[in-house]
């Protein structure tokens, strides 16, 4: 055994017994906690040939490879550093989204970029919630946490700036992404001349939920997947946007994968973290880990989309029915009791004395316990007549030439404060400056009933816009 930040990990492979199986042969496919792998889920194009005298795809050599990074961050400025090089390099903008503070040191990290390249937002989290800006927050749930919270209404305001300023190249990057460089990113770049979602895997170290990291102790892999910390995507043609929870970026691109639209472009890697720190991580992670694997699962076995003329393309309310039944939520919860029972029995077997994952494990046995197949179904209802929603409004913001004028048209400048360089920003705006500021297009932004809204409007499109400069 090697311990590496304070976990113990099981390099030994685990012997055939008579301990508790996640899966038995002969009965049937495997479930949605026993695939290894969603690859098929995916497009895996050829990546194309890159270097400084290349254009990335169809843009000319003289055009940034993407039009803006988006870095949503809690962490200290120093981290921050390796976008402000890949953001230097690709010659393009840099928005880093903080939460009611910026970090000291940040206007020394931010000089390696020009004026005007790079723009800090604080976000208020103090503040009642915005009709718009924390959209995924309204969907159903009985637990949410501030992180969920959190990086939902800085994504989805980096969708909605995007939008705005008519982007259709744009890197969603977190601070801990490592490994990737300027010919990585043009190559991955180019595939969204074809795909409206190109994601960078991670693999040497990929992002997984409590209970996924415990099943890696006890010798049983999963197969990376796509993530929301390095994802390229066209905010004129991405359909979906980030709820509040636990594999929020699955779910906004989750009807490009039923219809073939999500690529991946390379990998990257990313800074180690410690999974077991916290048994609340596994409380909060429960329910969306859940809810994703069904989906996915739901997806790999049934839902994807085909272009076979004998067994045509599923409609979104063939593909959904099945995700709306107590009777599909059912057996996966049961399915889901029996993994973390497998996970535990194995785990205590060969580290008997570790009791850190083990209390994590035991916290995601517990919430587990609480959950019913009723939840599951009142969310995925709710999200689909969200995203008829979302889209509805999407169609009709308008463009706009920089980031504060798309602000000011969102209605969120006494929530999202731009700072362009000067002194440390606070996150205190006087009453006469909010008031300046209170919500000027709120009854074109006003989202009506979510459950009320027709599912039929599910197929709509968003209407492309044309591309202005960054």
């Amino acid at each position: 055994m090697v311990r590496r930040d304070g976990n113990t990990l099981v390099i030994a492979a685990i012997e055939n017994s008579t301990q508790l199986r996640e899966s038995k042969k002969d009965e049937g496919p495997p479930g949605p906690f026993q695939v290894r792998s969603y690859a098929d889920l995916l497009r895996f194009p050829a990546i194309p040939a890159t270097s400084k005298d290349t254009p990335s795809g169809q843009r000319d050599i003289s055009v940034p490879v993407v039009d803006a990074i988006i870095m949503p961050t809690i962490r200290s400025a120093d981290q921050i550093s390796c976008a402000v090089e890949l953001a230097s390099r690709a010659r393009c903008q840099l928005l880093t989204l903080h939460t009611d503070n910026l970090p000291s040191g940040l206007s020394s990290v931010l000089a390696g970029l020009k004026r005007g390249e790079a723009t800090p937002l604080v976000l208020r989290s103090g503040l009642k919630s915005h009709q718009l800006l924390d959209f995924g927050a309204a969907l159903p749930q009985s637990l949410v946490s501030f992180a969920a919270r959190d990086i939902s209404r800085k994504r989805n305001l980096g969708l909605l700036i995007g939008r705005m300023r008519g982007w259709t190249r744009m890197l969603l990057l977190d601070d801990d992404i490592r490994r990737l460089s300027i010919e990585k990113l043009s190559a991955a770049a180019a595939l969204l001349d074809k795909y409206p979602v190109v994601g960078l895997q991670v693999n040497k170290y990929p992002d997984a939920s409590v209970v996924g990291h415990a099943r890696r102790l006890t010798g049983r892999r999963q197969e990376p997947f796509i993530s929301g910390g390095s994802l390229l995507v066209d905010p004129q043609r991405i359909n979906g946007f980030f709820p509040a929870l636990y594999h929020e970026d699955w779910l906004c691109v989750i009807n490009h994968l039923r219809l073939g639209e999500v690529a991946i472009g390379g990998k990257v890697g990313q800074l180690p973290y410690k999974p077991f720190s916290s048994p609340e991580r596994a409380r909060h992670e429960e329910f969306g880990d859940i809810l994703a694997s069904g989906l996915l699962w739901l997806m790999h076995t049934r839902g994807k989309a085909s272009t076979d003329p004998v067994s045509p393309a599923l409609s979104d309310d063939d593909y959904w029915r099945e995700a709306t039944k107590l009777s599909f939520w059912k057996p996966v919860l049961e399915q889901r009791t029996a993994l973390i029972e497998s996970i535990m029995t194995r785990f205590k077997a060969h580290n008997p004395h570790d009791l850190v994952p083990a209390q994590s494990l035991a916290v995601s046995q517990m919430r587990c316990g609480e959950l019913m197949p009723d939840e599951f179904v009142s969310f995925t209802k709710s999200w689909l007549s969200s995203l008829a929603v979302w889209r509805e409004q999407l169609s009709s913001i308008p463009g706009v030439d920089s980031v504060e004028k798309g602000l000011a048209e969102l209605g969120i400048l006494h929530i999202v404060q731009p700072h362009h360089g000067g002194p440390q920003l606070t996150p205190a705006l006087s009453n006469r400056r909010r008031q300046a500021q209170s919500p000027t297009v709120g009854s074109t932004l006003m989202l009506g009933s979510l459950v009320g809204a027709a599912s039929g409007a599910l197929s709509r499109r968003l209407r492309p816009r044309a591309r202005k400069s960054p």
